[in-house]
């Protein structure tokens, strides 16, 4: 399907987005998500931190967590690095290929079709990471 040629712009996320791989590592992302943000909860609320979880976002949760002390500097460091990578992928890849935000995160310039595998990769290796952040706060005191 990808021959190694040049492509940028809207003709790579269409690529993105036909591509049924990329699409279910996306949705991936979104359910390790929802787990990370379900074991903040249970990790606050066996803290006692009480609260409106219903809407709470992850960065709130994980302010939340910085601002009761529960968490150390570097896990909370870790927490808002994978919620920034987290909000790039699900809400900013469409922007950046029609030039509304800058390259930061995912590579936008220089691209050849068959760099579809390469963002398939980043969803993976960022709902692994996901995946590893639950279990870690799930297994915290």
């Amino acid at each position: 399907m990808y021959k190694g040629e040049p492509t940028e712009g809207m003709e790579f996320y269409n690529l993105l987005l036909a591509s049924d791989e990329f699409n279910s590592e996306l949705g991936k992302v979104t359910l390790a998500s929802g787990k990370l943000e379900a074991e903040l909860i249970m990790f606050l609320i066996k803290n006692g931190i009480k609260g409106n979880y219903k809407r709470a976002t992850l960065g709130t949760l994980i302010d939340l967590t910085e601002k009761n002390d529960l968490l150390d500097k570097n896990m909370i460091s870790v927490l808002r690095d994978i919620s920034i990578q987290r909000n790039y992928i699900t809400h900013n890849i469409y922007a950046l290929f029609i030039d509304l935000i800058d390259e930061t995160i995912l590579e936008k310039n220089d691209l050849l079709d068959s760099d579809v595998h390469l963002y398939i990769e980043r969803a993976w290796q960022l709902k692994e990471n996901l995946d590893r952040l639950s279990e870690i706060i799930k297994k915290k005191e």
